[in-house]
């Protein structure tokens, strides 16, 4: 079983000099047998920050071989942060706005 904990910890450490300028948020959650790991962006990633983000997610599965599989997910938006449980929702990075 994943916990939450350790699977923040594993992806801050997967992280780490991987945040670009138009990262806003990064979450990550476990369901099943699933993990999915979410950047939120201001504009469309680059490249290189794609890259960046799939060469994070392989380290991070690497510490989980009970996992099936990770998704890496981007979604686009200028809309405020919504209010939610930082904790419960994985939050492992928010940028300051």
């Amino acid at each position: 079983m994943i916990t939450q904990s350790a699977l923040r910890l594993s992806a801050q450490r997967a992280l780490l000099g991987r945040i670009y300028p138009e990262m806003r948020i990064v979450k990550i959650q476990a369901t099943g047998d699933t993990i999915l790991l979410l950047v939120i962006t201001d504009r469309d990633p680059s490249d290189q920050a794609r890259e960046d983000i799939s060469e994070a997610a392989t380290e991070i599965i690497a510490d989980f071989p009970e996992a099936a599989r990770i998704e890496e997910r981007f979604e686009v938006t200028s809309h405020p942060i919504a209010k939610e449980d930082v904790l419960a929702k994985g939050w492992v990075f928010q940028r300051a706005e």
